[in-house]
């Protein structure tokens, strides 16, 4: 008995950390209309979303309330010329319907201790909410000047296409 409540208490604190690692920022919020990428019904389609920050080129491939998610993440030129490492990041996706309210979120990659010139590749698979007409990218990361967590005061950089 203890080893079935013992499971059943794994398999629920497995489930609640899988849904922090996907915890919805935008919900209850719109979409910032520059920061939208409209989506094809279904079918394939690539594009580059550039940031402040970064670049990142994507294809997705939608079949009906399914989307994989393919590309690569490039640290922009100000990572680049002022920081050595990004020690932390995380890219997510927003799905939103056609007025920009935000559906859900969901996470896409997670890097660790990345020098700044590295590429970092992506590939998910993502459920799609039958009202999605657009989605948007999110991130958030921590980059040092010099070495894994040496040298001067970190920065924290971080994107949210999201409007109240």
């Amino acid at each position: 008995m203890k080893a079935i409540i013992a499971g059943c208490s794994f398999s629920v604190l497995l489930i609640l950390l899988t849904a922090g690692a996907f915890k919805v920022e935008g919900q209850g919020k719109t979409l910032n209309p520059a920061s939208q990428v409209a989506l094809n019904a279904q079918g394939q389609q690539s594009g580059q979303f550039n940031a402040p920050d970064l670049t990142v080129n994507y294809t997705c491939v939608r079949t009906g309330s399914d989307m994989q998610l393919t590309g690569n993440v490039q640290f922009g030129m100000t990572i680049q010329a002022n920081y050595a490492v990004v020690q932390t990041f995380q890219l997510g996706l927003a799905l939103a319907d056609a007025q920009g309210n935000v559906l859900g979120e969901q996470g896409v990659t997670t890097a660790y201790d990345n020098n700044v010139g590295d590429t970092i590749n992506f590939s998910t698979s993502v459920v799609v909410p039958a009202q999605t007409a657009s989605m948007a990218f999110t991130y958030t990361g921590q980059a040092y000047a010099s070495g894994s967590g040496g040298g001067p005061d970190p920065t924290n950089f971080s994107f949210y296409p999201f409007t109240d």
